[in-house]
This record gives structure tokens, C-alpha cells and sequence, in this order.
């Protein structure tokens, strides 16, 4: 299940809060800083805190989103980069896992709203990846009913109760909204 739609900062905030206070959800980042562990967020003011949201122009900030319900475990996974590319540094690491959802915030680039995203493997996608990647452990482990129904209901949460407006299959959401009264476009590209 994919779906996209488009968030200014402050709704953001809004489907972070609630995330945090009307789900069982627990939020990490999908990869570390360089040198940093992977930061696992109890509430919306901590990912503020991190990333901002301050004002309107943002930068894209993505999570993975997980709970025990899902059966399977959330992994971290050491990468090991070349410092020559990497400012130096030598490793970060990565959230991982068969059933997590992904929760991409993407940002803002010259005059354009670029779309936001939720999005998780299906059992049968999984099945497909886990002969050549061994390190997410089995695709049976995970209750995929779990998943499918909290993604639905994080998909209709954001389309139907957040969203004011809609373009295509794109929810656009209130603050997203005002962006585009004052001008800004919206990206719908891939």
C-alpha cells in the first residue's frame, strides 16, 4: 500500500500527534545521521526538537513506523560508508524490517510543495525480496492483517478526516492548503 499526499510543517505536527496519541505506533528515524544510532521518538515535541518545523521551508524527514502488534521485529543495521563521501565519517545505521511502515515527509524545493508519503511492503512483495535478503529474518513472521489494517487506518485518517482538499489520489492537507493560496506549486512527479 502506497499512498501520497501533501503536508506543510504544521500538518505534519498534526498527523504526528496523532500517531503518537491515537495509536499504538512507535516512530524511528529510517536511517541515522552519520555516526549516530538509529533514535527511536516517544512524542512529536522530540521530533521538532531534532528537525524543526519551525517555520514553513522544510527539508524531507523520514521514519518508519512499527509496533509490536505486527509480529515481526524492528532491525538496525550497521552501514558502512566511505568517509571520502561521507564528511568523514564511516558508518550510520538503518531501520529494517519486513512490515514497517514508512512515513516520508518530503519538504519544500524552490517554489514547489514535493508530496509526502505513506507507504509498506505487502506479504507477497515481501516473499519476493526474502530469498536475497536474509538480514529481515522470514516474511511468515509478520502478521501482514496487522499491518494492512493499521495502514488503512493511517491512510484514512489522512485522506479522509486531514485532507481538505484533493488532487488525483493526492490528499492536500490544510496547511498545505495555504501554501498554495500564497503561491507555492505542488510537485506531483515521481
Amino acid at each position: 500500500m502506497t499512498y501520497d499526499f501533501f503536508a506543510a510543517n504544521s500538518d505534519k505536527i498534526n498527523l504526528l500527534n496523532f500517531i503518537f496519541k491515537e495509536t499504538d505506533l512507535k516512530v524511528f528515524d529510517l536511517a541515522s545521521p552519520y555516526g549516530q544510532e538509529i533514535s527511536e521518538y516517544k512524542s512529536t515535541d522530540e521530533i521538532m526538537l531534532k528537525y524543526g518545523f519551525e517555520s514553513e521551508i522544510s527539508y524531507p524527514v523520514k521514519f518508519q513506523l512499527w509496533t509490536p502488534r505486527f509480529g515481526g521485529k524492528i532491525l538496525f543495521r550497521k552501514v558502512v560508508l566511505n568517509p571520502k563521501h561521507c564528511d568523514g565519517h564511516t558508518f550510520c545505521y538503518s531501520s529494517d524490517g519486513w512490515g514497517l511502515i514508512q512515513l516520508y515527509f518530503e519538504g519544500q524545493k524552490d517554489n514547489l510543495l514535493l508530496h509526502s508519503h505513506i507507504g509498506h511492503f505487502n506479504e507477497r512483495g515481501a516473499l519476493k525480496w526474502e530469498d536475497s535478503n536474509h538480514f529481515n529474518g522470514r516474511v511468515e513472521q509478520w502478521n501482514w492483517e496487522e499491518i494492512e489494517r493499521t495502514s488503512r487506518q493511517l491512510k484514512n485518517h489522512i485522506h479522509s478526516k486531514m485532507s481538505v482538499q484533493k488532487i488525483g489520489g493526492y490528499g492536500i492537507l490544510p496547511g498545505a492548503c495555504e501554501l498554495i493560496n500564497e503561491g507555492l506549486k505542488l510537485w506531483v512527479g515521481k
